[in-house]
């Protein structure tokens, strides 16, 4: 992939083990109240279990960055949080093995979401490395308005030469590895990831936040059983089944993309005349499931 290459050196690939302890830091407002930067907080949860409904978070890891609009270079960690979360809930046995916690490393530890919600209050833009899924467990304990994105789906990183956007991959191929699947780890490898030094200008930061105010569209079907048209549906990326009201249903994250699609489904669905219905998304709902 697209830094691998630069990092050979005698058939061998050299990586470095990166903490996230080097971020320049300022604690005071000087930056969450300057213009000039744009507030990013990265966050990530470790859970019981990967099941929305019933599983609880064990962990949280919360960073704000301010970065410097002009050229998404200049930056500094301005707010952090990380914590244990005791719960009733059993932790799965995959879980530990993958993160290393125990229910005796969590006992008695409570998250104060008070002051996960008083950084968030500060944060132009919130991001997850999957965000459908931290925004879920995180709208279970704290009330927000803020925009969010997601490092995997709103950044192109096939563009960029990457066919896998798991973060300890793309962490890899840009020439780094850490300690991962544990919350506050990850969130220090995605900031590092988006903004990695390799990036001259247009870094994957600045492309997400860019992206994070596209309002997305849900494009929903509705036809007649008919097993040529939803073969033609399984066989175009991104329709799923939605078994509440019988419908095919997509997610389109760009206007031109919506436009295309539209085209696309009048010609093979519906004999040209467009009969889906189209929802917009607003900023501040994306990546909520309903």
């Amino acid at each position: 992939m697209a830094f691998l290459k630069n990092l050979s050196k005698n058939n061998s690939i050299s990586l470095y083990k990166f903490s996230g302890d080097n971020f320049r830091t300022k604690t005071n407002n000087s930056l969450i109240d300057n213009e000039k930067y744009v507030k990013v907080s990265f966050i990530d949860f470790e859970t019981t279990g990967l099941d929305f409904e019933k599983d609880e978070v064990i962990e949280i890891g919360l960073r704000t960055i301010a970065v410097n609009k002009h050229d998404y270079q200049d930056f500094y960690s301005v707010k952090n949080y990380e914590s244990y979360n005791d719960t009733n809930n059993l932790i799965d046995e995959e879980v530990t093995m993958l993160t290393g916690i125990t229910k005796d490393m969590i006992l008695g530890k409570k998250i104060d979401w008070v002051e996960v919600e008083s950084i968030l209050k500060i944060s132009d833009v919130v991001v997850a490395h999957n965000a459908t899924f931290d925004r879920w467990f995180l709208e279970k304990h704290v009330d927000f308005k803020n925009i969010w994105a997601c490092s995997k789906a709103d950044i192109n990183w096939k563009d960029r030469g990457f066919l896998n956007t798991k973060l300890e991959l793309l962490s890899i191929w840009h020439g780094f590895y850490y300690d991962s699947h544990r919350a506050m780890n990850d969130v220090n490898a995605t900031i590092h990831l988006l903004l990695h030094p390799s990036y001259e200008n247009y870094s994957p930061l600045e492309e997400l936040v860019q992206n994070s105010k596209k309002e997305h569209h849900l494009i929903i079907n509705k036809f007649p059983y008919n097993q040529d048209t939803i073969g033609k549906l399984k066989r175009r990326r991104g329709y799923r089944y939605n078994p509440s009201d019988k419908s095919w249903r997509t997610l389109v994250r760009d206007k031109d993309l919506l436009e295309n699609e539209v085209e696309w489904l009048k010609e093979n669905i519906y004999n040209g005349y467009f009969q889906g219905e189209i929802q917009q998304i607003p900023l501040t709902d994306k990546y909520k499931i309903k």
